[in-house]
Order: C-alpha cells, then structure tokens, then sequence
C-alpha cells in the first residue's frame, strides 16, 4: 500500500504542469501602431528651407519691375532734372536780380567803368528777360517756382541788402564782386540744369543765347574786379 501511495503521488506531480498551462489566461493581442499626428509627419525637403522667391508675392511700388536684361524698366527720373516751366522761371529771377543790383549801382557807384558795367547789365538783362517772356507766351509755357528759383531768389535779396548798406567808399568793389559770384553760379545752373533740361527746342535755343551773354558777362566783371584790385 505504501507503494501505491508513493505512485499515485508521482502521477498528480507529473499532470499539474499541464492544468496549470490549460488555465493561463490568454496573451495580449499586439499593440497596432498609431499613425503620427500631422505636425509629426516628415517636412517635404522641398519646402525645409522656406519658400523660394517664386512662392512670395511681390508688394510695393516696384513689384515686377526688374532691373534685368529685356526687363523695359523705366529709369526714374533725375533729382536734377527741371520742367520747362521752372526753368524760365530761374532765368527770370536771375534777370530781375541783376537789374535792381545793376540799378543800385548807377546810384551808388563812383568809378565810371563800374557805371558802364551796371548799364550794360540792365540793357543786356531786361532784353533777355523780355525775350523769356515772349517764348512763354509763343510756347504757352506757364512759369513754374522751384527749390532752385526760391533760393536764387533769396540770394539775390540779401545780395542787393548788403550792397544797399555797403558804404558809399567800398561799394564799387562789393558791386563787382558780387556780379562776379553771381554770375558764375548762374552759369553753372545754367550748363548743369537748365540747358540739359529743357525739353522745347526754341527754350534750349534761348538758354544757349543766355549763357554766351551770361559767359561775357562773368569775363567783363573778372577783369572790372583786377582793374580795381590795383587803384
């Protein structure tokens, strides 16, 4: 009987492996893999580095107006350039400018040569101002005011200010001097505005006859100036 006992023991030891198998409960199914959110999903390489000029809208006042070969861009106009308007405008102050100066010298000045200088300036100054007057009228060109015609302007005011209180020993040499400053910078208007802007050809024509008188003018007052350097 112990024998038997001692088998039958053998035998539960050798099934309870199996029952204990049997009632394991049963693996979990796998895991599918979620998709990624959208902002996790790989960037197209195409697009890492930004939008490409061709991706970007162009704004403001020059949008498409490359500068390129074939582009048909308009140059902006130069800071320098001058209506026609304006421009017979600056030849009128100038003339009036050097008639009342030349006016103040008849008045004032001692040296005859001085005198003569100061007629010829209200001679040759009120025939071309007459003359601009009629181109405007023939060319219907209205007069324009300008930066450059409201300083020359101012110039000649407080040019014909200082010569009103010149006394009446040093105002012979003021005179010249300034009809030598005054009319180099007119000159220089003249070669480097006036002339290469004016548009209508009797206009350019005039300015051309200007500046021959303006240049004889200059060359006059530098040697009135030399002469009377050397009393």
């Amino acid at each position: 009987m112990a024998l038997g006992s001692v088998m039958l023991l053998v035998t539960a030891c050798a099934h309870e492996p199996t029952a204990q198998t049997a009632s394991a409960p049963p693996p979990p199914p796998p895991v599918e893999a979620t998709p990624a959110p959208a902002s996790e999903t790989p960037n197209n390489p195409a697009m890492e580095n930004g939008p490409t000029s061709a991706d970007v809208p162009r704004e403001g006042p020059n949008a498409g107006n490359d500068t390129g070969s074939g582009g048909g861009t308009m140059e902006p106009q130069s800071a320098s350039s001058m209506s026609d308007g304006q421009i017979l405008e600056v030849t009128h102050i100038a003339n009036t400018g050097e008639i009342a100066q030349a006016k103040l010298a008849l008045a004032k000045a001692r040296d005859a040569r001085v005198r003569g200088f100061a007629q010829m300036m209200v001679r040759d100054h009120g025939q071309a101002d007459k003359t601009g007057t009629l181109l405007a009228k023939k060319e219907n060109i209205e007069l324009e005011p300008s930066a450059t015609s409201e300083q020359l302007a101012a110039d000649a005011t407080s040019a014909s200010a200082s010569l009103k209180a010149d006394p009446a020993a040093e105002f012979d040499k003021s005179y010249v001097d300034t009809q030598v400053k005054e009319h180099q910078a007119v000159l220089d208007m003249l070669d480097q505005k006036l002339i290469v802007s004016a548009t209508n050809p009797e206009l350019k024509a005039y300015l051309n006859e200007v500046r021959a008188a303006v240049a004889s003018h200059l060359q006059h007052a530098k040697d009135l100036q030399s002469q009377i350097a050397q009393r």
